[in-house]
């Protein structure tokens, strides 16, 4: 079993450094970086922070897929809270020193902590080394490990479009019941706007603010237009 060693910020927002079973408990969702993330050669677009529905806060993401990944787990109704790279696992393999930070450590509606990381273009050595130490940490910090696929194509362009209606908003209402009443059954977008009532300058943003807290649903292999097919859920979030 490999030696390692956890650099994390606590409470007070000190650096300290731990061995795997004294992260059991820490609330690593709701801490940052233990230094500034650095962009380095290859990584998609730039550094950015994404401001997350699920928690009020920005989110530290340090690639633009690490962001795309991030709009999936805010997305995610199972998932209460996240961070980006709170926690660096140091540790060594034969003379080969290692230094990684897991890209989000996530706290479910369960109250169980995940170590999500996102799955590389090529799964090579240096992917299961750093597989392999942070399952080793997860089973001492009471983790469990999740691998996403990075969200792209269609999913992804629909994933952008509601998650730019995310913020909080005042919908009225009936506004909101006219909406989930005329989408009872599947609809085009456009035409369940126009029936339920709302002024369209505020039923697409209403819908998609739906969508968003998936009280509404649509075909996400298919692009999110105006005649797309809309329909109510059931669900409350």
């Amino acid at each position: 079993m490999r030696e390692v060693k956890a650099w994390h910020l606590d409470e007070d927002g000190r650096l300290v450094c731990v061995a795997p079973q004294a992260l059991w408990g820490v609330a690593l969702e709701e801490r940052q970086p233990p230094s500034d993330p650095v962009a380095y050669h290859g990584r998609q677009g730039k550094l950015s922070d994404w401001w997350s529905a699920t928690t009020g806060t920005l989110v530290v993401c340090g690639s633009k897929r690490r962001t795309y990944v991030a709009t999936e787990l805010d997305f995610d109704p199972a998932v209460r809270r996240f961070a980006g790279e709170p926690v660096e696992l140091h540790w060594e393999q034969g003379r080969v020193r290692h230094r990684w930070r897991p890209d989000f450590i996530a706290l479910t509606r369960e109250g169980t902590r995940q170590a999500v990381v996102l799955a590389p273009h090529r799964m090579g050595p240096q992917w299961r080394e750093r597989l392999a130490a942070l399952g080793e940490v997860a089973a001492q910090a009471g983790w469990s490990v999740c691998v996403r696929v990075v969200p792209h194509g269609v999913r992804r362009e629909n994933l952008l479009l509601v998650a730019d209606y995310r913020q909080p908003a005042v919908c009225e209402d009936a506004h909101e019941r006219a909406l989930l009443a005329a989408f009872r059954r599947p609809r085009p977008l456009a035409e369940g706007v126009t029936v339920s009532g709302v002024p369209d300058f505020l039923g697409f943003d209403h819908a998609y603010r739906l969508i968003w807290r998936r009280r509404l649903d649509i075909d996400w292999r298919q692009p999110l237009l105006p005649f797309s097919p809309v329909w109510a859920t059931g669900r409350r979030r």
